[in-house]
């Protein structure tokens, strides 16, 4: 058993490069930093004596914390000449640790699985993790409780679905540190990035391998704290209001803050909990909520899966994933695929036979935010532009259907199988095309020497960046459930349950969201790789209409109004995009495989959920819904392919805005809803009005009540004080006359008075 007891290695990995890179190679970093930047200018200038340029940026010099000359390639992104060995040192150290780590997953996963024999099979129950489990609370007394109030115990467990989510964070974590390298390559915040990648994934695994409500929280907040931290990485970036895009620093507080509104719920749901049973301890509350009143339960379970609509993105709470695109698009990766969005899935599945206790609401309410955030963000990402939104409202929908999977399977053998085992796949396909997407924007950044996301601005990439392509692709068949792909398997499986379990309305919102997906990643797919003059019948090469047309309208501050228009001859000439380093492509050509074949472990369910039913290829085959799904993706794709691989953008732009239905339409889903508008409404007047309301009420009423009687004090202190004038004659004029005052008092008390 030592394999699985040690495994709280991989655990405390990422601390331990976290606290590396942050103590000891970030500070070689800043102290070498002024002599690398020295040497690289010097060359720089060498070069440029002999008409030779290593750069096609402008560099700008600026002065660091201790006066130092810093060499900058620009204020949004700066960038330094050339790495210091303290930065270099952070990168590699990140991926060596977090590869060790990786491995070990894979070993747990294998040797759980039965495909290697090292160690005995893991107790169906697991195991607790007991050498880093300790009493938060010292003073325990006779009833192992603190004080009376409680167990506190900071405590780790290990089973198999604990496995499964080590095996996605650590595997998309190792992917993407690695990918940095090329992406972050000579950005001043090196070693910073690398810290916080760390920081992050050891976030997530404190979710992953808690044992109770208490540490998952502590996690629960620091993945909070952590995105913060990356989305908001690039804090000198501005605003871009004419694209609808925040800026870093401003995404980063709207991610904070949305999630803060869906922990208020959590903590609270937490806390009716444990007030009920005495315990966080999830191994104790499925039995010990059997004694909690059933509506109670309920309230506080529905309170639990606030947290996860926060932290997952979905309706209502779901308004900080798009902006969060702002940040690195290595950093939107881990976010979607692995740690932060599926955090909150992973809650609802550690917790599920806590929620199966409670009224069938509460699994209901689950499937419906679910199905409801799946098709909402679907029809939005139908019109988007923007090349990384897409992939961020694709990654709400997706998690929609997680959901949907986690509600509807109440009642059956699936257990939390049915969610998660989607949330398994997801993570895989979803991450490779985050890094298709940062490929290709590198590329054309390289290219346009400016930021580019417009995927108007695209096409024609296939031939010049071939394994970004054919990546993005095989992405696109994964999440559009084309046949023996990742989703075919995990994706459609949830929709025939939804039908199965007699839950028809959810059953019809995600076959139709599967079409819609299928359109708009392969819509996504031709407008960037592909073209109406391109190879294929437009599905690769063509026209690269970056170096043809510009963006128009945008000065009006209006995302539906703006167009192409032709580039003029005195504009910056734009070059070819090229295809990225290998840095950055040998994680796309690895996370290719699992995107076609982590959706043939057809064991999944009964490896997480003992006694659920084993997927067979034949069982999908054989089900008339599973063909229904597959023509619901395949009339997406051909919807797709027969408007933007045979018609040219100007022409669907025209056809969109001709038709009063269209126009209408495509207003209200590129402005999503409106419910962006409707927030910013209802905090400005309802929000800020009551702050304002209370703020005058605090002024003029409390503060004036309590100011008002100072005032009346020491007025009548000041008119007073008059009658103290030092003066015996004055003191004695006032003794008798006071004498006589009262002597007349007395006397008309005791004469009148009867």
């Amino acid at each position: 058993m030592a394999l699985y007891e040690y495994s709280w290695l991989i655990l405390l990995s990422p601390l331990f490069a976290f606290a590396v890179i942050i103590f000891g190679t970030r500070m070689w970093d800043l102290a070498t930093r002024r002599s690398v930047a020295s040497a690289a200018e010097h060359e720089a200038e060498a070069h440029a004596e002999h008409g030779e340029s290593h750069s096609d940026v402008e560099l700008m010099h600026e002065k660091g914390p201790r006066g130092e000359d810093l060499v900058f390639e620009d204020i949004e992104d700066p960038k330094v000449p050339r790495l210091t060995m303290g930065a270099r040192v952070s990168g590699y150290l990140s991926v060596v640790i977090m590869a060790l780590a990786c491995i070990y997953s894979w070993v747990l996963l294998l040797n759980t699985a039965g495909l290697i024999s090292i160690a005995p099979l893991l107790p169906t129950q697991g195991i607790s993790l007991t050498q880093i489990s300790y009493s938060w609370c010292q003073n325990i007394d006779a009833t192992n409780n603190c004080f009376g109030l409680g167990n506190y115990i900071i405590a780790f467990h290990l089973d198999n679905l604990t496995i499964v989510m080590l095996v996605v964070v650590t595997t998309v974590t190792l992917l993407v540190q690695f990918y940095s390298q090329g992406y972050m390559e000579n950005s001043s915040g090196y070693a910073r990035f690398f810290s916080y990648l760390s920081l992050f994934a050891f976030s997530m695994l404190t979710i992953v391998f808690a044992a109770n409500f208490l540490v998952i929280f502590v996690g629960w907040e620091l993945v909070g704290l952590s995105s913060y931290l990356l989305i908001g990485f690039w804090f000198n970036k501005r605003a871009k209001p004419a694209e609808d895009r925040l800026s870093p620093a401003s995404a980063s507080v709207e991610a904070f803050i949305t999630n803060r509104v869906g922990d208020v719920g959590f903590i609270i749901g937490i806390m009716i909990l444990f007030v009920s049973t005495g315990t966080f301890n999830f191994s104790q509350l499925p039995t010990a909520v059997l004694h909690m009143d059933k509506t109670l339960l309920t309230v506080a379970m529905i309170l639990i899966f606030c947290g996860a609509i926060g932290k997952s993105a979905q309706v209502p709470l779901h308004v900080w994933l798009p902006p969060a695109m702002e940040g690195p698009t290595p950093v939107s990766a881990l976010i979607h695929a692995a740690t932060m969005v599926a955090a909150g899935v992973y809650m609802v599945g550690r917790t599920w036979f806590i929620f199966e206790a409670a009224d069938p609401l509460a699994f209901q309410i689950v499937a419906w935010i679910g199905g409801i955030s799946a098709i909402f963000a679907a029809t939005i990402a139908l019109v988007q532009t923007d090349f990384k939104r897409v992939l961020a409202f694709s990654t709400i929908s997706q998690l929609g259907y997680m959901f949907v999977g986690l509600g509807i399977a109440a009642g059956t053998a699936y257990g939390p199988g049915l969610g998660m085992f989607h949330l398994f796949t997801h993570a895989f396909f979803k991450a490779l095309l985050f890094l298709c997407a940062g490929s290709v924007l590198i590329a054309l950044h390289h290219a346009t020497h400016k930021e580019t996301q417009d995927m108007r601005l695209m096409g024609g990439l296939g031939p010049k960046m071939p394994i970004t392509a054919i990546a993005w692709l095989i992405g696109t068949l994964a999440i559009g459930g084309f046949p023996f792909f990742d989703s075919f398997f995990s994706k459609d499986n949830i929709i025939a349950v939804a039908f199965d379990t007699g839950n028809y309305a959810l059953w019809a919102i995600t076959l139709i969201t599967a079409g819609l997906t299928s359109f708009y990643m392969f819509r996504a797919f031709i407008l960037a790789f592909g073209g109406k003059d391109g190879a294929l019948g437009g599905l690769w090469g063509g026209t690269y209409r970056g170096k043809i047309y510009r963006i128009a309208g945008v000065e009006e501050g209006n995302p539906d109004k703006t167009y192409l228009v032709e580039r003029e001859s005195g504009e910056e000439e734009v070059k070819d995009p090229h295809e990225s380093p290998l840095t950055m492509t040998i994680p796309l050509i690895l996370l290719m495989i699992p995107s076609i074949f982590a959706g043939d472990w057809f064991n999944f369910y009964s490896y997480v959920q003992p006694g659920a039913p084993a997927l067979t290829v034949r069982y999908v085959l054989d089900d008339w819904k599973t063909w229904l799904g597959l023509t619901a993706s395949l009339i997406g794709f051909t919807w797709a392919y027969t408007l933007y691989a045979r018609f040219e953008l100007a022409r669907i732009h025209d056809y969109v805005q001709n038709q009063a239905f269209l126009r209408v339409t495509h207003r209200v889903l590129l402005h999503k809803f409106y419910i962006d508008e409707l927030y910013n409404w209802l905090i400005r007047y309802v929000v800020l009005g009551v702050s304002h309301i209370e703020q005058a009420f605090d002024t003029y009423i409390i503060d004036g009540l309590v100011n008002g009687t100072a005032r009346l004090v020491l007025t009548i202190g000041r008119d007073v004080r008059h009658v103290e004038t030092g003066r015996v004659q004055a003191y004695m004029i006032g003794f008798f006359g006071g004498v006589v005052v009262l002597a007349i008092l007395v006397f008309a008390l005791v004469t009148f008075v009867k």
